[in-house]
Formats: C-alpha cells, structure tokens, sequence
C-alpha cells in the first residue's frame, strides 16, 4: 500500500499549534482567503472543548482560530463570535464552538458552528434545556457586519419549544457549509436522534427554507451526521442535498434529496451501506472524478473491517449515471489496514497535479500517527492505487497524533497554481501541505546512429553515437516557469544480453550515469564501442534510457513559506524512461528478419567413406568416422537467408571419444559436441564435418551405437528437429592356440590284430597324449556364444587299418565344456578304458615286438 512521494511537499510545512493544550485544535480545519481589509490566506481551525473568554460565568466554549501562512507556529488569533453568557436564555459553557467550520470559498464567508448550544426554558420556577445547537456566519474577513443579512439572520432552524422527539434537541451544525447562494445544517438529533438537515437559499432579496420533513418512523438514524450540496448530481442546474446517516438499519445509509415547493426535502434514492456498525455515511464527498460533468459521490465507512484480509475502514466510490441516479452498489470499493479507521475523513481537494482531473485525500487517523491517502482521477473515475501517502511519523512533529482527523483542500494558498491541503488532528496542531509544481517531460528523444550497424566500420572512438535530448513545462501551463532543472538519467547498452554487446567510451562498461541540464542544454551526445568477439548479431541492441529528478535538500531545512518553485517533481503518471535499438549489418531482405534453411545430411562412415549399416568391431580396429553435411539453400518454402550463430549439436554414448575434427577447431567436446557452423551461416554456403572418434567402450553387449544431432540457429527456422544416427556392431573376437610339448617318444609295434579281437584300449597300443591351450584374448563369451576348435589327426593307414584310435577327450579349465565331436570319432569301437590308476606310469607306449624273438626297437615316432 505504500506509494512513492508525489507532489505534496513534506518538508516546508507550515503547522499551527494550539493555545491551549487539550482544546482539541484542529478537530475541524478550513482555507480560507480573504479579500476584504487585506488580501491574504487564512488556516481556519476550531478548537470545540477551547477555553472561554474570561466572562466570569463560563470556563470552556471552544473557539474557532484564524492562523496566517508564517514559519510561527503560535500566532494563530481567535476569532471572536460576541456571544455572551446568559445563563438565564442560553448555555454556550461546553458549547463546542468550532465542532464546523466551513469557508463560503474566494471573497466569500465564514460559517461556523456549535452543536451543543442550549436554549433555556422555563416553566415556573423549573428551567429545561434543549440541547438544539447554534451557526453563526461571519464576513469574509472573520468579522461581524450587521448590515449583511447573511450573518445577522438567526440560523436557528429547530424549535426550542419541543422536546427531543421533534427538533428540541436537534444539535444542529454538527455538520454545515456553504454554496454561493446557499448555507447549510446537519442536525442529527432532530426527532429522537433521527436526524435532519436544513438548507437557507436565497435567490435575489428571497429567502427560502428547507428540510427534511418525511419522517423514518424510527429514532438513532443520525441524519445529518455530514451534508454536502451542490448541483449537477441528480439535475445539471437544481440543487440536491446530500446527507449521511451512519446509523441507519445499523449499516449507515446516505440520503440524496431534491427541493420541492413549500420549502420541503424530498426524498430521491437512498443508497446503503453494506456492513453493521461501519458507520457507513460518517464522511462524504462531491467531486467530478471522470470530468462527464456529472459530481459523483465518495462515502467513507471507518469502522469496515474484514477480520481474514485484516482491512480497516472503508471508502465507497459511487459514479453519477449521468443524473439519473447513482448505482446500488459502488463503483470501486478501497480499503485500509485493520484498525486505521481509513475513511473517517474525506475530501475533494481540486487537480493537485494539474493534469485535468480532481483529485481527492482520505484520512486514515488510527494508522499509526495518522495517514492521509493522495488518490488522483482519471477519464474512468479514480485511480484504484495511492499515488501519495503521507504518514505522521514521517513529519518530524513531536506529540503527532491521529493526523489526518480533518481535511480542507481545493484552495492554492502559495500562489503556484497548485491547490494546497490543511490536515487536522486531535493533538492541538494543524499542518498545512502544499503541493509542488510538476514538471512534464516532453520531446524525451533518445537516437542511435547508425541504426544499422556494420562492424567494419567502427573505428577506435566510436562505434555508435548516441543523442539524448529533453525539454519540459509545467503542468499546470505557467509560461513564467523558468527553472534550472537538472535530470539525472541512465543509459544501459543492450540490457537483457549478457555480456552487453556495446560498451560506453567514457565509462568503459554498459551503463553510463550522466546529468542534463535544462532548460539551458538542448541535446548530448555519447559514443559505444563494440565488444570484442560478439556472437550473437541478429538480436538488435537495445539501448535504454531512464531519468528522475533529483531531490533538491536545502542546506537549512525549516518550517515556513519558503517558495517551493526550486523544487519540482516529475509527472508521475509519463513514463519515465525510452530506448532505441540498433540492428547489425545483415543479409536477411528488407524486413531485416532472418529466415534460414539449414538443412543436414549425416552417416557413420568407413575411412573410405562407405556409409556404414554395421559396425564391425575388433580390439584392433578401433575408430569411427562421422560425416556431416550442412547447407543452407533457399527453397520452395524457405528464403535461406543467413543462419545467425549456427551450432551442431552431437550428443554420442561414452564409449565413442572425440579423438578429430576436420575442418580443425570447428567442434569442443564437454558433455556434448558443439561444432559452431559460422555466424553467420551464410546463404548458399555448404559444410562438411569429418568427426572421428576412437571406439573405447565397445562390449560383447554393445549391440549398436546411438548418436543424435542437432541443428540450431537464432535466425528464424521452426524445422530444426534433432536427427538421430543408429550404428549397429558386431563384436569380432580373437583367441590364441597352443601345443603344450611333453617331449614324449612313442613308439608301435607287436602283433597286428584286428579291430574284432580288441576289447580294451590296451589292445591298440600305447596311448599318446596331445594337449592344446586356448586363451580368449579380452573378456570371455560366457553365455553371448561359443568358441570353436577344429581339429585334425592321421586316424588310418592306407590300407584302412587304425593309426591313431581316438580313444576320450578332456577339456580343463574355469568352467565344464562337453566336447562331442560330429559323427561316431571318438572311440568308436567302445573299448573299454581302463581306470587312470591302472595305466602304466610311464608316458611311453611299451615296445611291441614285430616277432616273438623279439628284436631292434622301432624308430621313434
């Protein structure tokens, strides 16, 4: 809810404090100007429970002080009503003079009231009082003029001689004020405190009375608590009464009414509050918000209260529907924080900023010391946002408290052509803030040249120029206003790209911070240079410009009338900043769009440059190659126009490792390949990559390898989806083979016999032993398949006699491998073999004689 300081100055106050401690100074506040004697602004504030004059029969009146624009705080003067005790008629101990005070506006009177003035009456001995309350108007230069009917008419609208259930007890003036020809009462008390209002119209020498006189049949309505009138509400030149009644039905209500004949109020909508207790029609306003011609209607509800938002106080906005009436339900509900009373007071305080619409202040008094809320207008109605708050803490005013009880605006007390605002309180001061003028910015221009940058022309100073120029006026259209304004502003090159691309001469970084002096300086010019090594130029430059206006701090800071001219504030609603942008040179037609074609075509290929299906993996042939080509040609459906920053993107599984690149440092290896294309990638332009990669994780399980590539460009293409390569493998595997050597003899011989006379393997000879040794070279098969070993062996002679019997095969190693060979080999005549323990010892065949005499060995085999 907090809002930047706008154009009511917190600095230079002017505050007024009270005579009379406890008095309640400013329980009621008004501007005033006076013509008449002298020509000066007065701050009218009532202190309602003031002290007396010494009169010797009464102790405390209340008062009304008229306080001029000094720096003094104390030198507020009395005002002096010339009402005198007497007991015996009427009581104005305890009167409240002061309760309303009201200014009939430039030239015009003063109205104030006392609410709690007492007729006395007597019967017999016996006195009663009737608590009917009294107005008294006064010239424009606070005095009384007997020969002016305005003031020296009683104004005594309720009837002493009945009791509270007519207007005995009326109270009138709790609420009252003027319109040129008119002066107005609320008298909430009349008819056991169901209120009333009443109006005093004089039209040439005629005088003419009003009130409401249809009775609501019920007491505690409190109308009249506020009244406001004026014309173009229900009528564009009649007038209309507008009237609160806070406790109407409990919720609060706010009665519109219309002059009949016979000096009656009629009733013409009735417009209700929304919620028991929150003292809904407490506080209204009047005021064009829209400038349709029409006033619409503000109606403060300070003890609204939403537990769960933690809302406190109330302020309902009710458009006029162009003199037919005013909607049910508000137009834009605003709410304060819990416990603020926000709404408890509200008024129209003119066009504070001079930009064509009425303004308005809201006091929130119980929020912390006080608050005033600042809300503009608009041609929808008011602004839903705060444009200004003015808090108490922050005024520096020792014993501040419940600042913003009152309000008064709509008058410039200073002479700046800016209205002016008197808050009230209820701890013994007033302070006056004045508003500062506001200054528009206009012909804000903010060039780049050229607009169209080529790098080959940026020379060692300048690679773009820049120029900033401003002018202002004042809004509110003073010719006279002439000051030396100075402007802070910041420039920052290409904002949203980082590194900035551009970079300021004179500050040697992006931002550059300078000051402009008006209206003295017309125009600056700065130059950029260009960073080194910029990627990106397709995206333009942006350069971006804001400005404020510096807070001007007085060397010796006071309270007083010091002139607020040196101290402007910058239109709040412009936008307080600009930018241009600078394009790169490039070849991408006359709308300066890019709209490319890259287009790719890629393969696993052999050193030959075969296109590869499969990949035919052996521990000895480890590299991969990937051809990739790129173009980027017009076609039917595309320009091809330059490609700006074009990338390849290869994401390949671990066990291919980047091992080269052709052409040379086209690609980087991190967590994925980037080969950068050019930048641009010019139209027409064509590419070829070679990327070989050494093949290093390549197992019996690998059944392919998988590589997706994609294109990228920030020039304009939609169509770049990623390609993904898929490369099967076959696994070669190689193993090694040898003969174990036992440096064995053997030898045969003996009697021949025939393969039907053998029984056992003794039967063929001695036994001979081969033994191979096979080593897989890597990782073993184990269940992916089988490794195969052939064998060959001299089984006959040939006649067909046996040579070599197979007689068993073993196999020995890590696991259990059957060895059945093909076909009935091995031992197929089904001998008997013997037990191992059995056989002889010895390796050797035992000699077999070739006759029963034996003879010479045979040689060995």
């Amino acid at each position: 809810r907090v809002a930047s300081a706008f154009n009511l100055d917190t600095r230079f106050l002017v505050v007024k404090e009270a005579k009379n401690p406890g008095s309640l100074f400013g329980y009621s506040v008004a501007l005033h100007r006076q013509t008449e004697r002298q020509q000066r602004y007065l701050l009218l504030a009532g202190a309602p429970r003031d002290l007396a004059l010494p009169d010797g029969y009464t102790n405390r009146t209340g008062a009304v002080y008229l306080c001029p624009l000094t720096a003094d705080k104390d030198d507020c003067e009395r005002m002096d009503i010339s009402e005198k005790s007497d007991p015996d008629h009427h009581i104005i101990e305890d009167m409240w003079l002061g309760v309303t005070v009201a200014s009939q506006g430039p030239a015009g009177r003063v109205l104030v009231c006392a609410h709690r003035y007492t007729q006395v009456l007597w019967s017999g001995s016996e006195d009663q009082r009737r608590m009917v309350g009294k107005c008294y108007v006064r010239g424009n230069d606070l005095e009384l003029d007997p020969t002016d009917d305005w003031q020296t008419y009683h104004n005594e609208m309720c009837n002493s001689n009945t009791d509270y259930l007519a207007t005995g007890m009326c109270q009138l003036g709790t609420s009252g004020g003027f319109t040129h020809n008119t002066v107005y009462f609320g008298a909430p008390g009349a008819y056991n405190w169901q209120g009333n209002s009443y109006m005093i119209q004089r039209k040439d020498w005629d005088l003419s009375e009003y009130s409401y006189k249809d009775p609501e049949d019920q007491g505690n309505l409190y109308i009249g608590y506020t009244v406001q009138v004026g014309s173009a509400i229900l009528h564009p030149k009649d007038i209309t009464i507008v009237t609160g009644a806070p406790r109407y039905r409990h919720m609060g209500a706010v009665f519109l009414l219309s002059q009949e004949a016979g000096g009656d109020l009629r009733r013409r909508q009735v417009l209700e509050g929304t919620q028991v207790g929150a003292y809904f029609g407490s506080a209204i306003a009047l005021v064009d918000l829209n400038n349709d011609g029409w006033q619409d209607l503000l109606v403060g509800a300070p003890y609204y209260f939403e537990r769960k938002e933690e809302v406190g106080g109330a302020l309902y906005v009710f458009m006029n529907q162009a003199g037919t009436s005013f909607p049910a339900h508000p137009s834009l509900l605003l709410h304060g924080p819990s416990r603020s009373a926000f709404g408890f007071s509200v008024a129209s305080i003119g066009d504070i900023n001079q930009d064509g619409f009425q303004d308005i202040a809201v006091g929130a008094p119980f929020e912390g010391l006080g608050k005033v809320y600042i809300y503009h207008s608009s041609s929808s109605g008011l602004l839903g946002r705060p444009q200004q708050v003015i808090q108490g803490e922050e005024l520096g005013l020792p014993g501040l408290a419940t600042f913003g009880y009152s309000l008064s605006g709509q008058m410039d007390v200073d002479g700046n052509s800016y209205p002016d605002l008197l808050v009230g309180s209820l701890s013994d001061r007033i302070v006056l803030l004045r508003a500062r003028p506001v200054i528009n910015i206009l012909h804000k221009t903010l060039v780049a040249r050229p607009s169209v940058l080529d790098p080959a022309f940026c020379t060692a100073t300048s690679c773009v120029q820049v120029e900033l120029c401003f002018a202002y006026n004042q809004s509110a259209g003073n010719p006279n206003y002439r000051r030396n304004i100075t402007l802070a502003y910041t420039l920052e090159a290409d904002r949203d790209c980082r590194p900035p691309r551009l970079r300021f001469a004179r500050s040697q970084s992006a931002v550059f911070h300078g000051f402009f002096s008006m209206p003295h300086t017309r125009c600056q010019k700065l130059e950029l240079l260009l960073m080194d090594n910029v990627r990106d130029k397709l995206r333009p430059i942006i350069i971006s410009m804001n400005y404020s206006l510096p807070l001007r701090i007085p060397e010796h800071p006071r309270l007083g009338l010091r002139s607020l001219d040196p101290y402007p504030v910058l239109n709040q609603a412009q936008v307080l900043e600009n930018h241009t942008e600078v394009q790169f040179q490039k070849e991408c037609g006359q709308d300066n769009k890019c709209d490319s074609n890259l287009e790719m075509q890629a393969a696993f290929v052999s050193e030959l440059g075969q296109p590869l299906s499969r990949l035919q993996y052996s521990r000895d042939g480890r590299k991969l190659l990937l051809s990739i080509n790129v173009t980027n040609t017009p076609s039917r459906e595309r320009a091809g126009e330059d490609a700006h920053e074009a990338l390849l993107t290869l994401a390949v599984p671990p066990a291919l490792l980047l091992s080269s690149v052709r052409p040379a440092g086209t690609c980087q290896a991190n967590e994925t390949i980037v080969c950068e294309l050019g930048n641009p990638f010019k139209r027409n332009q064509r590419m070829e990559l070679l990327i070989a990669f050494e093949v290093t994780g390549v197992t019996l399980h690998t059944r392919e390898l998988q590589a997706q590539l994609q294109l990228s460009t920030s020039s304009h293409q939609d169509n770049l989806w990623p390609v993904t390569l898929t490369l099967l493998v076959d696994y070669t595997l190689r193993a090694s083979l040898s003969i174990v050597n036992h440096r064995l003899q053997s030898f045969f011989g003996g009697t021949v016999m025939g393969e039907s006379g053998m029984k056992t393997v003794e039967d063929v000879g001695s036994p001979l032993k081969y033994e191979f040794q096979v080593s897989p070279m890597g990782e073993g098969l184990t269940a992916l398949g089988s490794l195969v070993l052939g064998l060959e062996w001299p089984y006959e002679v040939i006649n067909g006699k046996w040579l070599l019997y197979p007689t068993e095969i073993t196999i020995h190693g890590n696991g259990s491998w059957p060895c059945r060979p093909p076909g009935d080999l091995v031992n197929p005549l089904n001998l008997t073999l013997s037990v191992p323990g059995d056989r002889p010892p010895s390796p050797q065949r035992r000699r077999r004689q070739l006759d029963p005499g034996g003879g010479p060995a045979p040689p060995p085999v």
